[in-house]
């Protein structure tokens, strides 16, 4: 058995000028998104512009070389790093089967397991995102449980504005990067390639983990929506009250 594994390093790339760089420096091709590094038989890295490595059958020396070579051309990187990691094997019993977080499959030719790539990177992406919410999360807990608790809270406007906004950024974030875990168009052009990518993808539940991080953003976003509302009515009864006070004076 050998290891694939998947690292999410940044938000993103500077995927340009990587790509300039190590098309000069080593043995490297570009296919869309992907800069695909061949260092030898079935050890391949493949770099998706989102921020994540996949790496088949790396050593640790050769991994850590390619991550500082990496560290210089990231945009928001990660502290700590998310990563997943998986077994495979070739088999010619079947083409393609997945269990217990090992990968069998019958060719290990570079555009199978770019395939396999594109999957294993969506779902690193995807735990990213999952971290990301959870945090946020953590930050806001206490407006429900308050409101439980006490019936209100003491939150300015000020500082509900700016919890609105930061949920707002994160939630536009993630919403304008879930292209990421549509189906890739690498796949669109090569079709015969297709059942290796929705195989892992669906071993790795990429569709309903992506429901439910937006379905957990709609909750979040509607309970600061809650809270405005509840501020702007208690403004406007203040309003009322100091026109009746000076009608009454």
């Amino acid at each position: 058995m050998q290891t694939v594994k998947a690292i999410c390093l940044a938000e993103r790339f500077q995927f340009d000028a990587l790509w300039e760089f190590l098309s000069q420096q080593t043995k490297a091709t570009r296919l869309r998104n992907v800069i695909i590094l061949t260092q030898g038989e079935n050890v391949f890295a493949f770099l998706f512009d989102y921020g994540v490595c996949v790496l088949f059958q790396y050593e640790h020396e050769a991994e850590q070389r390619l991550l500082a070579l990496l560290g210089k051309y990231l945009i928001n990187p990660l502290t700590p790093l998310i990563d997943e990691e998986l077994h495979f094997r070739q088999t010619g019993e079947i083409s393609i089967r997945i269990r217990n977080d090992l990968i069998e499959v019958d060719n290990l030719s570079e555009l199978t397991c770019l395939s396999l790539s594109h999957a294993l990177a969506q779902s690193t992406k995807l735990a990213f995102f999952e971290t990301s919410i959870e945090k946020t999360i953590q930050k806001t807990k206490y407006i429900p449980e308050t409101l439980a608790r006490k019936g209100s809270i003491a939150l300015s406007r000020v500082k509900l504005a700016r919890e609105r906004g930061r949920v707002y950024l994160e939630k536009s974030h993630i919403i304008l990067q879930f292209n990421l875990l549509d189906t890739p168009e690498f796949i669109w052009e090569y079709p015969e390639l297709e059942h290796y990518y929705l195989a892992l993808s669906r071993y790795l539940e990429i569709a309903p983990r992506a429901t439910v991080l937006k379905n957990r953003l709609e909750v979040i976003q509607e309970l600061l929506e809650m809270m405005a509302d509840e501020q702007k009515h208690r403004h406007s009864s203040m309003l009322e009250w100091i026109i009746i006070i000076l009608i009454a004076i």
